[in-house]
């Protein structure tokens, strides 16, 4: 399976002092690496490839 996702957090209190989310952006990136599944971040997107589990252990929210 392959997924494409996009980041676009707004502020709030991800934001520095300065509104930039740069770092909120980096975390996000950061799981998605260390997750050991393929990947590609782009301008627009980040793609994960890999197979479909049973059962979601995903404890994020949207």
């Amino acid at each position: 399976m392959i997924v494409a996702f996009s980041i676009a957090p707004s502020g709030g209190p991800a934001a520095t002092e300065d509104g930039s989310v740069h770092d909120a952006v980096a975390a996000a990136v950061r799981v998605v690496r260390e997750s050991g599944l393929p990947n590609r971040t782009s301008s627009m997107f980040t793609e994960l490839e890999g197979a479909i589990a049973q059962k979601s252990t995903w404890k994020g929210g949207l």
